[in-house]
This record gives C-alpha cells, sequence and structure tokens, in this order.
C-alpha cells in the first residue's frame, strides 16, 4: 500500500469523496470514502481511508468528523487509522464488522435511522440475502447520492492486466453492473428483490460507488439495468 496524493473532490453540494490507491493481491485498484455534511455542520464519514497531514486539514476545514461508519464486513481496514485522528467520532459498523474487529472497543452496531447523528437526512439500507456480504447501501435524499460499497460496481479508465482479468470474470467493465461474484452469495432471493425496490423507489441522482467510479450519466436507468438480474 502507498499514500494517496489524491485530494477531496466535491461531489455535490454537502458531499465529497476522497480515493485512495493500492495493491491488493497483486492488483493495482482504489477505494473511496465518501463524507457528508449533515444539518448540524458536523460530518458523516462512510468507509474510511487513510489520510494524509494534508488530507486531514482539508477534512477538518469542512467540518467536525463526527460519524465514521464502516458499511460492510469486507471494508473496514482503515477505519481505526481514522478512529486515532478522531477520537471525539463515534465508530459505527454491521455485524459483520463487530465480529471481526474485537480491536475496536467503541465500536457501535449500526443503530435505526430515526436514533442516528443523521436522522431524517440519511437511510440506511442492510442488504438482506446476502449474508457473507453484510453490505448496507446508503442514500443522501439531500443530494440525491446513493452510496454501494462491493454490490454494485463500474470499472471505467485505465486498468491493470490483472484488474481487466478480475473484470472479465466479474463484469463491471463501463457498465454498471453487480458482480457475478456477488450474485454467488444470494441465499433469500425474496429478500433481495424487497431492497431492491427500495433502492428503485428512491430518486438517485448519482451513484457514488467504493470502487473506481461515480455514475452520474442516467444512473437510474444504469441502476435499473444493473438491478434487473433479479426480476
Amino acid at each position: 500500500m502507498h499514500k494517496s496524493t489524491e485530494t477531496w473532490r466535491a461531489i455535490a453540494d454537502g458531499v465529497w469523496a476522497l480515493s485512495y490507491h493500492f495493491s491488493n493481491a497483486g492488483m493495482k485498484v482504489s477505494t473511496r470514502m465518501t463524507v457528508i455534511r449533515l444539518a448540524d455542520g458536523s460530518l458523516f464519514s462512510h468507509s474510511a481511508v487513510p489520510l494524509t497531514d494534508g488530507q486531514k486539514a482539508a477534512l477538518d476545514a469542512l467540518g467536525p468528523l463526527q460519524a465514521i461508519v464502516a458499511p460492510s464486513a469486507m471494508h473496514h481496514l482503515f477505519v481505526g487509522k481514522l478512529a486515532r485522528l478522531y477520537p471525539q467520532a463515534r465508530i459505527y459498523g454491521t455485524q459483520g464488522v463487530l465480529r471481526k474487529r474485537p480491536d475496536l472497543p467503541l465500536l457501535e452496531p449500526l443503530p435505526p435511522d430515526s436514533e442516528a447523528p443523521w436522522a431524517g437526512q440519511l437511510q440506511c439500507l442492510r442488504l438482506d440475502g446476502l449474508p457473507m456480504l453484510d453490505e448496507t447501501l446508503w442514500f443522501h435524499p439531500a443530494s440525491g447520492s446513493l452510496i454501494a460499497t462491493d454490490v454494485l460496481q463500474c470499472w471505467q479508465g485505465p486498468l491493470s492486466l490483472p484488474v481487466r482479468m478480475y473484470l472479465g470474470l466479474t463484469g463491471g467493465h463501463e457498465r454498471l453492473t453487480v458482480p457475478r461474484t456477488v450474485r454467488l452469495l444470494v441465499r433469500d432471493r425474496a429478500a433481495v428483490r424487497s431492497w431492491v425496490k427500495q433502492v428503485e423507489s428512491w430518486p438517485v441522482q448519482r451513484v457514488i460507488l467504493l470502487h473506481n467510479s461515480v455514475i452520474d450519466d442516467q444512473p437510474m436507468k444504469q441502476l435499473r439495468e444493473a438491478l434487473s438480474i433479479w426480476d
């Protein structure tokens, strides 16, 4: 892994993202931390990445970070580092994250939206029917932003040979897709269809993906096409 030279990117009003590039199993990939300013001026963060001093200073200029969320059992690696930088923040994770990270004693289970610091401003949707994925989707109505972790992927731009080979197996090159690896993890198709209907009811204006892309070209059309595998 290496330090990122990326800067914070404004995605929408009150929404920023920072990409972090690293190598995993020989593949050069990226992950993304998304930050949303809440009504009280505090910040909510989705999927932590390591921060340089400059990136932290830029984040601090946006507001005080008060909520750190690890959105799935697959994405919690850097949450401890971010929590140490922001000891005042509360840390939340899925049940899978809680099981994997006993080293984080302050880690809390994700509360119902109505009881959370983001109440009335963000909607958290647990992806039932995919227990191994243990993932959540997040919708920010004020900006129309849907934040996804691994259930939706779209890889664009220059890609290394190992990544292109991976995408040949899973799908997701140049178009929004539910990877084949995710489809194999379904254990309750009816439960999946239930949350798919919820997602399709949201007025999504962009899809912020954890890996590689932000989809803002006909996002609802792309989203419905990707999720149509479960029709």
